[in-house]
């Protein structure tokens, strides 16, 4: 079930069917996934993986009439959880003159975040925090181990209005915890992190998070 990661977008095999899914939260081996509506990120609820196919047609190349397949990009080829890239042109250089390697861990768009502003029932807080740190597991997948790392995290926000990136904190802490589930680090206590500095970037349609990572050495 390599195909089912966090972040992918599936849609209905059925062409009459207008769905479209994003896998919240997967383990190998489970029979269910947590899925969402792509669009609104509404809707949370389980579904069997038997019905989560790697391709919209059958092994004798009929399309299938049920079930749901990995959303193709203009490319063709199939949208997956995001993994590590090299910063886009329009991107700021948070770590501009600064030595040490830099890795780049985006979040899939259109999660549902934590506000420190928002005071949600502790068990959807729970379950958001979740869902984001097990996006951060899986996007962050080609980071190397880092004894120490500064880290900004970039609010990409779904438009122009203004905003104090610093309500976003709870977001970002899970997402770093999810780094250390991955074991890019051995702990986000103050002598292996610096930051979360957090900044606002651009907008980009439905918001996601973004994690920059520049290696420190270990005092």
């Amino acid at each position: 079930m390599s195909h089912i990661q966090p972040g992918r977008v599936f849609v209905a095999c059925n062409p009459r069917d207008n769905i479209r899914i994003r896998i919240e939260q997967y383990k190998p081996g489970d029979t269910r996934a947590l899925v969402s509506d792509a669009a609104t990120g509404g809707r949370r609820r389980l579904i069997l993986v038997s019905g989560l196919h790697a391709s919209p047609t059958n092994n004798a190349g009929t399309r299938r009439k049920g079930g749901y397949a990995p959303e193709e990009t203009d490319t063709g080829e199939t949208a997956a959880a995001p993994r590590i890239q090299e910063p886009a042109q329009e991107e700021s250089d948070w770590f501009e003159g600064l030595p040490g390697r830099r890795f780049r861990v985006a979040m899939p768009p259109r999660l549902t975040l934590l506000n420190a502003n928002q005071r949600p029932h502790h068990y959807q807080r729970a379950e958001i925090t979740k869902v984001l740190r097990r996006a951060a597991w899986a996007a962050s997948r080609g980071v190397p181990h880092l004894e120490r790392a500064h880290i900004v995290g970039v609010l990409h926000p779904n438009d122009r209005q203004r905003r104090d990136p610093a309500n976003w904190y709870p977001s970002f802490k899970a997402c770093i915890d999810g780094l250390v589930d991955q074991g890019v680090l051995d702990d986000d206590d103050h002598k292996r992190v610096v930051g979360p500095d957090m900044r606002i970037g651009h907008v980009v349609k439905g918001a996601r998070l973004v994690l920059h990572i520049r290696e420190l050495t270990l005092e």
